[in-house]
């Protein structure tokens, strides 16, 4: 078994990273339900404070997001010292990036000739006490553009806050009692048109991953940090569960489930899934609803970037715990995706168990996986704490939540029609992926395929339709092909190339397609049969799988 660092860029983030839309005003570009709901803030009756909250760090808040819980409720700011004023505190140091392109940093970036400069934003501390000693002055924007970045600062702080506490106080966890850095509103400005773009994500960025930030950008942080920004139409920093989400990555995966590894079906990156699952489960259980991002990660309007179109981010993005993905038919390789066929069965065992229990089986179970541990290895995990913390009828209902999601002995092989149904397409690592590579000239994939040779068969066509990676070339694959249902299989010796796979047959692809052929007067083995796909070329993707009998024509 092989561990690698891969896969993990930039950082634990809560979608794949992205440039967002631009905008020429500095001020518009500034800028993850049932069970125990435990949060410090007020009920949906909360009132304004009277003169008792004088000279205390009280301020208005989202209980969740703005769309959850439209109005703001009033919270006092936990941690921050004896005399407070920006907010750093015991636990967190908050500020947001200011859209200033004489104080920035210049990045130079150089596309094949295409050259162009970008310019970071600012980190700086900008939500100040009012005279009152309260920052009750500060209330959440009309508008995402409305804001002036002192409500991203005291919604990141104030939510953080509430995260730590729970780990701390209900679990006793404290790798987190150090002040955390978090930015808020982070952006770029891009010489090219002169427009200020966002990047499209939040995450949790380890101090080792600092230097995998998008174009080389530096905001001048040292250390773990979270970072935040969004688009002209969402702030993700007016979302607690994506907050909660960031901090849970921070105190669950900074050192856990953050690799791939090599095992007997190829390349395994399910320990970033876990990751993004456990991130999601904690965020819902302190908020409460069964959704991350209903906010932040829904209508967040078309990306582009001086006029170039990135995409669109216009449907609903968000992940609810309540949905019926399994394993392996809704498997993508990509992690954000296939976390919720994962987080659905924890979600199950919530509702089966009370949050109580729940969370307090889910965490013991984390806490003892590494950065080689795949669905089976945590389901397994849960149902043994839950039988050891609460008893026989809770490992009964753990084992039955995952088997409705079909994770117990799930093999990462799907129906090759399924590729790319969900959206995301299939990612293909180049040859050059890790070193050393155990793998003889090539890097197997994350997923297999299977697929069905019908009776009497002498010729099938396999048409895969490849996508390039971001260094612009095509991927160069082969097709090892086994007959049956089993999916190939590699072992390992000692040193580089030492892999071995069982596949029947090896084509290469030629123009998107390969053919498998009967030897003269033969048939092909009817039935199942499954493929596992080598690249010999550079990082791609696989969006369609198609196999056509060509015996009849």
């Amino acid at each position: 078994m092989f561990e690698h660092p891969l896969k993990r860029l930039v950082a634990i983030g809560l979608v794949s990273v992205s440039v967002a839309a631009c905008s020429d005003d500095p001020k518009k570009a500034s800028a993850d339900a049932t069970g125990d709901a435990t949060t410090d803030v007020m009920g949906d009756d909360a009132k304004a404070p009277d003169a008792t909250t004088a000279a205390r760090p009280m301020a208005n808040v989202y209980r969740v997001d703005p769309l959850t819980t439209p109005a703001t409720q009033v919270v006092e700011l936990e941690h921050l010292p004896e005399t407070y004023g920006i907010l750093t505190g015991d636990y967190a140091r908050v500020r947001s990036c200011t859209a200033d392109i004489t104080r920035g940093s210049e990045v130079p970036l150089n596309f094949g000739g295409f050259a162009l400069t970008l310019t970071t934003c600012v980190p700086e501390a900008l939500a100040l006490p009012g005279e009152d000693g309260t920052y009750l002055h500060i209330n959440a924007p009309a508008a995402v553009g409305d804001d002036d970045a002192e409500f991203s600062e005291v919604m990141m702080y104030h939510h953080m806050q509430v995260i730590h506490d729970y780990f701390k106080d209900v679990h006793g966890l404290t790798d987190r009692d150090a002040p955390l850095d978090a930015i808020t509103n982070v952006q770029a400005h891009v010489d090219l048109c002169d427009e200020w773009a966002k990047i499209a994500n939040a995450a949790f960025i380890p101090k080792e991953g600092l230097d995998q930030l998008p174009f080389g950008l530096d905001f001048g942080l040292t250390g773990d940090a979270i970072v935040f920004s969004g688009t002209d139409k969402r702030n993700f920093s007016f979302d607690a569960a994506v907050i909660y989400h960031e901090y849970a990555h921070a105190i669950l995966g900074a050192t856990r489930l953050n690799a791939v590894f090599s095992d007997s079906q190829g390349l395994n990156n399910l320990p970033g899934a876990l990751n993004e699952a456990y991130a999601d489960y904690f965020a819902v259980a302190i908020t409460g609803e069964s959704s991350v991002g209903n906010y932040a990660l829904n209508d967040l309007g078309a990306f582009a970037v001086c006029g170039f179109p990135l995409g669109g981010g216009d449907g609903n993005l968000s992940r609810d715990m309540q949905n019926t993905r399994t394993c392996p038919n809704d498997l993508t390789a990509q992690v954000h995706a296939d976390s919720e066929i994962f987080s659905t069965a924890l979600w199950d065992i919530r509702q089966a168990l009370g949050g109580t229990d729940a969370d307090r089986v889910i965490l013991t179970a984390v806490l003892s996986l590494t950065n080689a541990s795949d669905f089976q290895v945590a389901a397994d995990a849960t149902i043994d704490a839950a039988l050891d913390l609460v008893g026989a009828e809770a490992e009964t209902a753990a084992r039955a939540a995952f088997e409705s999601r079909g994770i117990l002995g799930c093999k990462r092989v799907l129906p090759a029609a399924r590729i790319g149904v969900r959206g995301p397409p299939l990612s293909v690592e180049g040859n050059n992926a890790f070193s050393p590579n155990p793998f003889p000239g090539y890097t197997p994939g994350y997923l297999q395929a299977s697929f069905e040779i019908p009776e009497g068969a002498t010729s099938v066509e396999i048409t895969v339709t490849t996508a390039a990676g971001a260094g612009g070339a095509a991927a160069t694959l082969e097709l090892a092909l086994k007959a049956g249902s089993e999916p190939v299989s590699y072992t390992y010796g000692f040193g580089p190339g030492s892999a071995r796979h069982d596949a029947d047959e090896v084509v290469a692809l030629t123009n998107s397609k390969a053919t498998l052929t009967a030897a003269e007067g033969e048939t092909l083995t009817a039935g199942p049969w499954v493929m596992s796909f080598h690249n010999t070329g550079e990082s791609a993707s696989i969006t369609t799988v198609r196999v056509k009998d060509l015996t009849a024509r």
